[in-house]
């Protein structure tokens, strides 16, 4: 007689899956370094103050001009002070052509003087001198003035009395249009032109309308 022995079935037990939190892939960024511009900055180019004693043109001057000390004011500080330019001599050669014109015109002026009498030769004379009576006109006038300096309320009688082109049109239309001939003008037109031909000779001109000599 076979004994059976009961088999238990013993249940199967699953594995236990603990779950896992899924892990993300964070993509990386690579970051570059900043990089700092800076601003152009322009150097201003660097002024070197230089005394006028030195050769250096003062301020509000231009090169070449003179600065007169002298004249300041009672401070003596350089506001009050005035400039003249640097006259530039003229040219040999341009002399010469002018005081050849003065003889000319001196021979012109004495000549009518002697053929006319005395009224010419007077008007001729006359005439030689009156265009610097024009700086006359300065009388009153308060601009502090330099050593060459012609005051500025003179300037315009002086550069109009000084142009040869005035009385040297003037002798032209009186030789062509003058109804009759009367030396007296003719001879102080003469000495007029005399007079500005000595001038440019010596190296005398028209003035700036500050008063100072034109180159």
């Amino acid at each position: 007689m076979s004994v059976t022995t009961p088999v238990t079935a013993t249940p199967a037990i699953a594995p236990s899956v603990t779950p896992t939190e899924p892990t993300w892939s964070r993509p990386t960024v690579a970051v570059a370094p900043a990089v700092a511009v800076a601003p152009a900055v322009s150097a201003a180019p660097a002024t070197s103050v230089v005394p006028a004693a030195f050769g250096a043109p003062a301020p509000g001057t231009a090169p070449g001009d003179v600065t007169d000390g002298a004249v300041g004011d009672a401070t003596g500080s350089a506001a009050g002070r005035r400039t003249r330019p640097r006259h530039r001599p003229r040219s040999l050669a341009l002399r010469a052509a002018w005081f050849t014109a003065a003889l000319f015109w001196t021979a012109f002026a004495v000549l009518e003087g002697v053929n006319h009498g005395w009224l010419a030769g007077g008007m001729a004379l006359l005439f030689a001198v009156a265009p610097d009576l024009t700086m006359l006109a300065a009388i009153g006038d308060p601009t502090p003035t330099v050593r060459g300096q012609l005051p500025p309320r003179a300037v315009p009688y002086y550069n109009l009395a000084h142009r040869a082109a005035v009385p040297l049109g003037l002798a032209v239309l009186y030789t062509l249009t003058a109804p009759k001939e009367w030396a007296p003008l003719f001879a102080a037109l003469c000495g007029w032109l005399a007079h500005i031909s000595y001038d440019r000779a010596f190296g005398y001109g028209l003035r700036t309308k500050e008063g100072f000599q034109r180159d």
